[in-house]
């Protein structure tokens, strides 16, 4: 008789492997919205007619802008690693055995 067939499966996230990955989704998500939410603020303030005004929020956008875009990949390295190791185990089960097909007629079923 042959070997059995093996499936691969993992077992399900813990509590904090699934508080860490919905951790992660979460700073996916805020980071999208505080760059959004950047240029939003900023756009009416650059079409100030004081230049002051107008450069005072294109600086701003542009600080805020480098501050997220540092921040996003750093982030998502280390969360991503978190999430990653904090994935269920690794598991080996043998296959179910599948029940034998009845043999097909030409006939269509009733």
């Amino acid at each position: 008789m042959s070997e059995p067939v093996l499936l691969e499966v993992r077992e399900r996230r813990g509590a904090f492997g699934r508080a860490v990955k919905w951790t992660f989704l979460g700073f996916q998500a805020v980071m999208i919205l505080l760059l959004l939410g950047t240029c939003a603020v900023v756009t009416p303030f650059l079409a100030n007619p004081d230049f002051e005004v107008a450069a005072g929020a294109g600086l701003f956008g542009v600080m805020a802008t480098g501050v997220l875009w540092s921040a996003w990949p750093v982030g998502t390295a280390l969360l991503g690693l978190l999430v990653l190791l904090t994935r269920g185990r690794k598991r080996l089960i043998a296959a179910p055995l599948a029940e034998p097909r009845p043999a097909r007629t030409g006939a269509p079923p009733p």
